[in-house]
């Protein structure tokens, strides 16, 4: 009976081996091998606050006001009125404001949606007329300062109109490309 004794204890120790490593091969131990899950949760928010962010040079870059905030821990925001002011040398050169927006990768990306307006903006000194663009939806990319969207855009530029579907927009050399349907308004000036 003794050699029954070892031969139950034995296939128990075995049985037991199998199991517990059955366990642990369904348990990820390995280290840096799983990402951590950011949780998308907001970890702050604003009420009625304006943040500068400024450029390499340490001038503005862009400014932002609005009503509500909601930051989230992957550097991701959520803005309710949100109002924008763009700078080039020191001078207001676009302003855009929308229903809401959402900001991507440390405000890189804006994602502005609902009753989206875009507005050039000249000082005293210059004769030019103004650009003025409305949209139901524009992404604005802040580190090439480039504005485009799919979406129907009616853009005015004093008495004449151009409406299109989708715009491509270079902030800085204030040249804009409509994607397609382009129809277009053009009032003569006065003598």
């Amino acid at each position: 009976m003794g050699k029954l004794h070892y031969l139950t204890a034995l296939l128990l120790i075995i049985l037991l081996a199998v199991v517990s490593g059955w366990i642990f091969e369904s348990i990820d131990i390995k280290p840096g091998t799983k990402e951590k899950k950011v949780r998308h949760t907001p970890d702050y928010f604003l009420k009625n606050f304006t943040s500068t962010t400024m450029n390499d040079r340490g001038e503005p870059a862009y400014k932002i006001k609005a009503q509500h905030l909601e930051h989230y821990p992957d550097n991701s925001m959520k803005l309710q009125q949100p109002f924008f002011t763009f700078y080039n040398n020191n001078k207001i050169t676009w302003t855009a404001k929308a229903d809401k927006a959402q900001t991507l990768n440390n405000n890189e990306i804006i994602h502005l949606n609902g009753n989206v307006i875009l507005n050039q903006e000249f000082h005293s000194k210059t004769k030019e007329v103004p650009v003025h663009l409305k949209a139901d939806q524009l992404t604005i990319d802040t580190e090439k300062n480039i504005a485009h969207t799919q979406s129907k855009i009616k853009l005015n530029k004093g008495k004449s109109y151009i409406q299109a579907n989708g715009i491509r927009a270079d902030l800085n050399k204030n040249r804009i490309e409509f994607l397609s349907n382009t129809r277009s308004h053009y009032v003569l000036p006065a003598k």
